[in-house]
């Protein structure tokens, strides 16, 4: 039964990817996984509750795959480095659509706003305890709060996926990515800067 269960949300990732919300529908996922319509509902009260278990599939995938790596940043421009990484990963494996499409989604379904909050949940707590670990030594914590920072980031982020949909071939968001791994340590040292005579006191 657990296999079963997998395939239909591997399958509903799948045609996400490949159709976007709207071709995401019952028939086209049993069509892309190879069993029928019916056995979706055996599984998932809605639709919906389909696509939401695939991104919460990739999402959990993806945090457990990068959470070490979060945990474990030292500098402001390590997590940088790695916003950066995960951001050309995402675009490759087709997950930015997935979120993107789904994002656009909730404006037709309004019920799916909250529960994709929930599933982005995970992600802002591990990178506000990354933020507030790098930025503790700098002083910077006291210029910007850490959750306002990684809300930022995650603003930044659902609005690049959103431009990456829109604009494929730009290279605007990776071009800006990269000028913020030039500057992350500058505002590290900005922050030590700042820092550095209330230490001497």
């Amino acid at each position: 039964m657990a296999n079963s269960r997998q395939r239909i949300v591997e399958a509903a990732l799948q045609t996400l990817k490949e159709n976007g919300f709207a071709g995401a529908s019952t028939r086209a996922i049993a069509a892309n996984g190879g069993f029928k319509p019916g056995l979706i509902f055996y599984y998932f009260p809605t639709l919906n509750d389909l696509l939401l278990a695939a991104l919460e599939h990739a999402s959990e995938e993806r945090l457990t795959r990068y959470g070490e790596e979060v945990a474990s940043a030292a500098t402001l421009g390590e997590l940088v480095t790695l916003l950066e990484r995960i951001y050309r990963d995402d675009r490759e494996s087709g997950f930015i659509r997935v979120v993107s499409e789904l994002v656009a989604g909730s404006v037709a379904h309004p019920e799916l706003g909250p529960r994709l909050v929930g599933l982005i949940e995970p992600w802002i707590a591990a990178a506000q305890t990354a933020a507030e670990r790098v930025l503790a030594p700098t002083g910077l914590a006291d210029l910007v709060p850490p959750r306002q920072l990684v809300f930022a980031a995650v603003t930044f982020y659902l609005g690049a996926n959103l431009l990456a949909q829109l604009v494929p071939d730009s290279r605007e968001i990776e071009e800006i990515l990269a000028t913020g791994k030039r500057l992350a340590p500058l505002l590290d040292l900005f922050g030590s800067a700042l820092r550095a005579p209330g230490e001497a006191q």
